[in-house]
Parts: structure tokens; C-alpha cells; sequence
């Protein structure tokens, strides 16, 4: 009787042991979105999410932690335990804007995180408020110029690449603005429509819908060709303002000491599901386009943003609002 009583303790001993293995095994994936519901960043984290978690692939949870120009998220996952469970859905603003703007962060782009891959981009649309009384860029610039700071420009937030793009375009094109952020391009448009901002610079998955239904006007495609849900708005470019294009866009990085095995994994679950035509014509309806590659090709991407973007920010002196 006690060598059962044994045999049984020690059997029990190892499935306590085993326990924790198992669960961790099972514990669904995160990723971490610094905005919120609705808007670019939520909208393609949870189409390639759908995508992965397809005939018998990991579950995912898209968690939406929006608020601080997306460090809240980003601080979030750079103290997250290494495990391969918590990915952050990186962005123009926590990735490179943030380090122009803000004095202190309480976590390093650089460091603390180690690139994963890429998901997809998005080119900034200009729009108006509906009843703007300006029909094209060129009323709009005469607008602007007439009242200096009169125009108020709404962007998903401060360091969100719709703040320094749309600060970076006004200034090409002459005129001034009074900056008004959201938490999340999805607010920012509800603003638009609601006619309690006058213009924003935008990423296509939110606004470009809302421009097809006439809610708010689209003056411009900051890109180097048209977009083909809206034929009809011609790039700045055509319209005689070249170099303003910019684009919005996200990945998945890791926290730093994340296994190298863990980040090869969802590379090729990220890479796989944007290889899937379902998936890349989800992504064309809403305004975005695949970035697939390996993690150096992120990693690259992402520093040839900042190489873009920091001096951008640092010669037009903004900071953090």
C-alpha cells in the first residue's frame, strides 16, 4: 500500500511539474495595439490575426491599450515577459516618432524590443470636413494662408505619423495649423465628420470608407500613385506637390531576450498569412498593402524610417502636446 501511495505522489509530482509547460504552451498569443478599436493598427492586427488563427493556427487576442502617442502599449510589452506570448503591434509614433518629440520615454525603441516582421502599410489620405468652404489643395492652402492657425488639423495623436506628416505637409505647402490629437485615427475621423476639426491627414483603413460615402472629402493621396478604392483623387504629386508622400505603417516587435525561435515562428506565421490572397484583398479594401519579409527586413525598414522621419520632426521643432 505505501509503494502505490508512493508511485501515486510521485505520478502527481510530475504532472505538477508538467503543468505550468502545458499551460504556457496553450496560453493564447497577444498582440498589444497602441490605439483604439476601429482604427489602421487595430483593423490589420485583427485581419492577420484571423488569418493565422485559421485551420488549427495559434489563438491570438488583439489587446487595445491606446493612450500617450502609443507608449502606453509599448511600455507595456517591453516589460512583458520574453516568452514568445506578447507581441507589440509597432507603429510610426512608438517606434520612431516618440524619441523627436518626448524628452523622456520609459522604454528604448531601439532596445527593448527586437523586430518581428512586418504587416502592412498604408499612404495618408488629406481630407476636409464636409462643409469646408474649400473645394481643392490649392483653396484649402489660400485658406489656410488667409487665417494663419485658424484651421484646425486633427491626427491620431501626438507623434502618430498623422501629426508629423500633416505638420511636415502644411509647412511645404505654406500655411499653418492649430494641432487638435485623438487617441486613434477612428476618434479623429468621428471629429472630422462631426465638423469639429477641419482637416486631417489620414490613414486609408480610416477614412477611406467614410470618403467613399461622402461624409468627408479626400483632396489628395500622399503617395506616388493613386490609390484604386479612389481613382478619382489624384496624388499631391499630380497636383504640383511633390515630396510630401508618407505612409502609416505596422509590425509585430517583440520584447528584447524573446528566443530567436519564438520570432522565426510568427515571422513565418505573419509571412504566411500575407501570402494568402483572401488576406491581401481584405487588406486592399481597406486602403493597405502587405510588408512581408524576415525580421532584417523589418528591422531595415524601420531604421530607414527613422533615418527619414527623426530629423523631420527635430527641424520643425515639435514636441509632445
Amino acid at each position: 500500500m505505501r509503494i502505490l501511495t508512493a508511485a501515486a505522489c510521485a505520478a502527481l509530482a510530475l504532472v505538477a511539474l508538467d503543468a505550468p509547460t502545458v499551460h504556457a504552451q496553450d496560453a493564447p498569443i497577444r498582440f498589444v495595439v497602441p490605439y483604439p478599436p476601429g482604427g489602421a493598427a487595430d483593423q490589420i492586427a485583427r485581419l492577420v490575426a484571423q488569418e493565422m488563427s485559421k485551420n488549427g493556427g495559434p489563438t491570438i487576442i488583439v489587446d487595445n491599450k491606446p493612450g500617450a502617442a502609443g507608449m502606453i502599449a509599448a511600455d507595456h510589452v517591453a516589460r512583458a515577459k520574453p516568452d514568445g506570448k506578447t507581441f507589440f503591434v509597432g507603429s510610426n509614433a512608438p517606434l520612431v516618432v516618440n524619441q523627436a518629440l518626448y524628452a523622456k520615454m520609459t522604454y528604448d525603441p531601439a532596445k527593448d524590443f527586437v523586430p518581428v516582421s512586418g504587416m502592412a502599410k498604408s499612404p495618408l489620405l488629406l481630407v476636409v470636413r464636409q462643409d469646408l468652404p474649400a473645394q481643392d489643395v490649392k483653396a484649402l492652402i489660400a485658406l489656410g494662408k488667409q487665417s494663419p492657425g485658424k484651421l484646425t488639423m486633427g491626427s491620431a495623436g501626438t507623434g502618430n505619423i498623422t501629426y508629423l506628416a500633416g505638420e511636415y505637409a502644411v509647412s511645404k505647402l505654406g500655411f499653418q495649423v492649430t494641432h487638435v490629437p485623438y487617441q486613434g485615427s477612428a476618434p479623429a475621423i468621428v471629429g472630422l465628420m462631426g465638423s469639429n476639426t477641419d482637416m486631417m491627414f489620414d490613414a486609408l483603413p480610416s477614412s477611406m470608407a467614410q470618403a467613399q460615402a461622402g461624409k468627408i472629402r479626400p483632396f489628395a493621396v500622399l503617395d506616388d500613385k493613386r490609390f484604386a478604392g479612389l481613382p478619382n483623387v489624384p496624388t499631391a504629386a499630380e497636383l504640383g506637390y511633390p515630396g510630401i508622400d508618407a505612409s502609416a505603417w505596422f509590425g509585430l516587435v517583440a520584447p528584447a531576450g524573446t528566443p530567436a525561435a519564438a520570432v522565426e515562428q510568427m515571422n513565418q506565421g505573419v509571412n504566411k498569412a500575407l501570402a494568402q490572397p483572401e488576406l491581401q484583398q481584405k487588406l486592399t479594401n481597406i486602403g493597405a498593402v502587405p510588408m512581408p519579409g524576415d525580421a532584417s527586413v523589418f528591422a531595415a525598414f524601420v531604421q530607414a524610417e527613422r533615418d527619414r522621419w527623426l530629423p523631420v520632426a527635430r527641424d520643425l521643432g515639435l514636441k509632445a502636446q
